[in-house]
């Protein structure tokens, strides 16, 4: 996916702190039943992977497998642009 639009609400959440920006929890993929992706807010449909992100003290994370793509890239850019600027 390289809507820019998805990537700069993904950014937009990273920052706000309603995505994560660290590499922590463990993640699984099966196949979607409607839930909400957190990062572009739209449904996943059974056709769809669905990732989920767990973590601890945190009710976890549901991605698109394109949302989640899309979220390692920019977590990835976000956090090598803050160790740049450290």
């Amino acid at each position: 996916m390289n809507d820019p639009h998805v990537r700069q609400i993904v950014r937009d959440k990273i920052m706000a702190g309603l995505l994560p920006r660290d590499r922590i929890g463990r993640v699984s993929a099966t196949y979607g039943a409607g839930e909400i992706c957190d990062a572009c807010s739209a449904s996943v449909p059974p056709s769809e992977v669905l990732y989920k992100l767990t973590r601890a003290a945190s009710d976890g994370f549901l991605f698109h497998a394109t949302c989640f793509a899309v979220w390692k890239e920019e977590r990835n850019s976000m956090t090598s642009v803050r160790a740049a600027l450290d």
